[in-house]
């Protein structure tokens, strides 16, 4: 507007030049303030001194362009604008009054405070004045609201600042010293207020966290926020405060701050340390256990388990978790009967019992848990699984040995007694053989032959309540021995079976013939049994080997099922129907052949046949 006044006022000044130059130089004026920082206008002495320079140039142009009706409205609009920007009200007034006396200055020197109008322009400079005192005062009384309610939102900001649970740290950048600070700040880190106040942000940080703190602050300032939750600081008496922290970048004006919000979690920190050991003192412990622990869902769903069930089902954690127990451990498609897991899922309360699972062959003792909330609800069962396999056998061969002590306390009462009346026999016939005519002593003789074959029998059946001495052995030949038997159970069997013989040249071995014999006798006898109803093929061999002696009894009968093999050498344990026998043969066999330093094997398929293999040492004669 003054620009205009001066080029197209025809007042004063008619020199083209001089108004241009006027105009360039307040335009560049103003262009150099456009550079000048923004903080510099918040002070009020050279906001203030900018505006009279301002109101001088303008009254310049005033004066130069003589225009008095234009010159009363620009003089009132910028009496206006100055009371809009105006923060300082005496200082308002001031400058008011001041334009108001330029203003009378500038009339008079125009002559019209004597003119026959002079009472018209005297009224505009008090009006000037007027003017300035109440848009000042309405400005001002605008700014005492905002004032009060800054105050209001500041007390509030401050009371919110001080009564925090977390600690609240501000940070002028990029001189990173501590502008503020809440009293949870310095209740954690260990200053008073006024200590931190005094303090720079990297007087908190560790030898370690001063590198770390510098990256973390260059995230603020670049993304202006971030979060941490491995961030420490050091407080007042050296100890790390270990510290969940927020920072947020503010701008204000000119001014840049971080806004640090965090809270103190060494405690945390500490009893998160003591629950990971003790954590991983549960699981050292859970896993060392020797039984079978697992962890299960209301729905049976595996949740958990120890080292001991990885090995006994040869399968990684990994598999069994979130399955079915019955599926995992058993390949089943439900429940197993009788689970104590089951009992204990629907009555909440402990339960046990003895499962046997043929695949694989076990006997288990189960006892089941149940973990309840506090409200009672079962939220999963503990099962503990012992493997009693070997216990119960044990238990069942003590029964068993218990039973042979009676068995061979009898065998010894029976022998006595079967050896007075044989001796008899023997004498009998001996006797008879000498005074008997030739066609009758053969049979005599059998009676003879038969009677010391019973002899030996009953030695035999002694053996079960004694070995055999050792001025009882003598040098057998085992292929001998072997026929001998045959021909033996030959007779009492009903059995027609091809008999194929493999004997090759072996060394005789010191043993008791008649312990020898009854090796041999089990063995046949249950290979004709087993070839009952079928057309018997028995082969027989012997060979010498580098260290010893090996014997093979094959037959072609109907085999042993695969989940009875490991048993078969066990007393009293037998496949055959009742009144068939006892299950003792094998047992007095595998008792024999270890006594004698050897090794019985046995090999069978079903509907296919059985081998059983004798190895001995080697025993060199004399």
């Amino acid at each position: 507007m003054t620009s205009y006044l001066i080029l197209f006022g025809e007042g004063r000044i008619t020199s083209l030049y001089f108004s241009r130059l006027l105009v360039i130089g307040y335009i560049a004026s103003n262009l150099f303030l456009t550079f000048l920082p923004q903080k510099w206008f918040y002070d009020v002495k050279f906001f203030y001194s900018l505006i009279i320079i301002d109101t001088g140039i303008l009254l310049l142009g005033m004066v130069l362009s003589e225009r008095v009706t234009t010159d009363f409205y620009l003089v009132f609009f910028l009496v206006i604008i100055f009371a809009s920007m105006s923060r300082d009200f005496k200082m308002l007034i001031a400058v008011g009054g001041v334009t108001g006396l330029l203003y009378g200055v500038l009339l008079y020197s125009w002559g019209l405070l004597s003119s026959s109008s002079s009472t018209t322009y005297t009224l505009r400079i008090p009006f000037i004045f007027i003017i300035t005192a109440f848009y000042g005062y309405i400005v001002q009384t605008f700014l005492k609201e905002k004032h009060r309610e800054f105050a209001i939102s500041e007390d509030k900001y401050r009371g919110l600042f001080e009564n925090a649970n977390d600690g609240i740290i501000i940070v002028r950048h990029p001189q990173l010293h501590i502008a503020d600070a809440n009293r949870e700040a310095a209740k954690a880190i260990g200053y008073t207020k006024e200590e931190l106040l005094h303090k720079g942000i990297f007087e908190l940080f560790g030898p370690l966290e001063k590198g770390k703190g510098s990256a973390y602050f260059d995230e603020v300032l670049n993304k202006g926020e971030a979060r941490t939750d491995s961030f420490s600081l050091r407080r007042k008496d050296g100890t790390p405060l270990e510290m969940d922290l927020s920072c947020k970048r503010i701008d204000l004006g000119d001014e840049s701050f971080y806004q640090m919000i965090f809270r103190d979690l060494t405690e945390q920190r500490t009893l998160e340390k003591k629950i990971g050991e003790n954590k991983r003192n549960l699981e050292a412990i859970f896993d060392s256990i020797p039984d079978q622990l697992s962890i299960q869902a209301p729905d049976l769903e595996i949740l958990r388990v120890n080292r001991a069930v990885e090995e006994a089902h040869r399968r990684p954690y990994q598999d069994l978790l979130g399955r079915k127990c019955y599926e995992a451990y058993y390949q089943r498609s439900g429940p197993c009967e009788g689970c104590p897991v089951a009992v204990t899922i629907e009555s909440k309360q402990p339960a046990s019992a003895v499962m046997k699972h043929l695949v694989p062959d076990t006997i288990l003792r189960i006892f089941s848990y149940p973990i309840l909330d506090e409200k009672g609800n079962l939220l999963s069962v503990i099962e503990h699984v012992q493997d009693i396999t070997d216990e119960q056998r044990f238990q069942e061969q003590l029964i068993r040995s218990e039973k042979l002590a009676g068995v061979g306390i009898l065998a010894s009462g029976v022998a006595h007694a079967i050896n007075n009346p044989l001796s008899g026999i023997m004498g009998m016939a001996e006797i008879a053989m000498e005074e008997a005519p030739s066609p009758i002593k053969g049979h005599l003789k059998d009676i003879v032959t038969c009677s010391e074959r019973i002899a030996e029998i009953v030695r035999g059946l002694s053996s079960h309540s004694r070995m055999a001495k050792k001025e009882d052995q003598t040098l057998v030949a085992l292929p001998e021995v072997l026929e001998d038997s045959l021909k033996m159970i030959s007779m009492v069997s009903r059995v027609q079976v091809e008999v194929i013989r493999n004997y090759q040249p072996v060394e005789r071995m010191e043993a008791n013939l008649g312990e020898i014999q009854l090796v041999f006798n089990h063995l046949l006898t249950n290979a004709f049994d087993a070839m009952k109803g079928r057309e018997g093929r028995l082969v027989l061999s012997t060979r010498s080997l580098k260290d010893g002696t090996e014997l093979k009894v094959s037959d072609n009968g109907v085999g042993i099922p695969q989940k009875y093999l490991k048993q078969i050498f066990d007393p009293f344990f037998t496949t055959k129907n009742p009144g068939e026998g006892i299950g003792l043969g094998l047992n007095i066999g595998y008792r024999i052949v270890s006594k004698y330093g050897g090794v019985i094997d046995v090999e069978s398929k079903e509907d296919v046949g059985t081998t059983f293999t004798i190895r001995f040492p080697v025993r060199r004669e004399g």
